[in-house]
């Protein structure tokens, strides 16, 4: 087993005997220095050195074979056209439908008049604010005074 760090989040995970074998073999297979795994929380990759993986592994210890590649699938044109496809069926006839009767028509219930809105108040004069510069001057006059009390010195006691 393995544990890695991964240098973008800190994140730490382990990889187990089984997946250091088949990374030696992926990165055997492209004869490559590093094998790259990527993090399982935030995704960015972590490069690992063989060598390292390799140490990580007995010596007895036997590669698996590297699972087959997928093949990409041509289509040819034709095949895509829709007169390739089979026909579909024709959707089912409508059943006929008893003409239903009309209601006869119900007393539409009284509506009240509704009331005119009220008119809105116009909003009052905004409250006057301080002007800037004694504001700033303030802050000038806090940052420059000077520290008056200083830390007393430690004391030591005698055993």
């Amino acid at each position: 087993m393995m544990q890695v760090r991964c240098q973008r989040c800190g994140w730490v995970f382990t990889l187990n005997r089984d997946a250091i074998g088949l990374a030696v073999a992926e990165a055997e297979a492209a004869h490559a220095e590093y094998y790259q795994e990527p993090c399982p929380k935030c995704r960015n990759v972590v490069k690992i050195q063989v060598k390292e993986l390799r140490r990580r592994l007995p010596p007895d210890y036997v590669l698996p074979p590297l699972p087959p590649k997928p093949e990409p699938v041509h289509v040819k044109k034709d095949e895509r056209t829709p007169q390739a496809l089979p026909p579909t069926p024709p959707p089912p006839a409508p059943t006929p439908v008893a003409e239903a009767k009309p209601e006869p028509p119900q007393a539409a219930p009284a509506l009240k008049p509704k009331a005119a809105p009220k008119p809105k108040a116009a909003p009052g004069p905004k409250a006057a604010t301080k002007p800037k510069a004694a504001s700033k001057a303030k802050a000038a006059t806090r940052s420059k005074a000077p520290a008056t009390s200083k830390a007393a010195p430690k004391r030591t006691t005698q055993k």
